[in-house]
């Protein structure tokens, strides 16, 4: 019983940490003054629906990987 709860004990400290990731990087996301709103809000809901790939690409290639801006002005 003992080796039972404490791999669910491993697997929720690993879930809790996972999350808590996340939500370090959203929130870096946001106080970031280089991302226009809607840039924020790109990048938000790419790290909220691919967690790992859109931490790791905003992590190593930055707010802006390969120079890529995104407008309002889309005219």
């Amino acid at each position: 019983m003992d080796g039972f709860f404490g791999w669910h004990l491993v697997g929720l400290l690993i879930g809790v940490a996972y999350l808590a990731i996340i939500i370090w990087v959203i929130s870096r996301i946001f106080r970031t003054n280089e991302l226009n709103e809607l840039e924020r809000w790109v990048w938000a809901i790419a790290v909220f629906c691919f967690p790992l790939v859109g931490s790791i690409v905003w992590f190593a290639a930055g707010p802006h990987p390969f120079g890529i801006r995104i407008s309002r002005d889309l005219r």
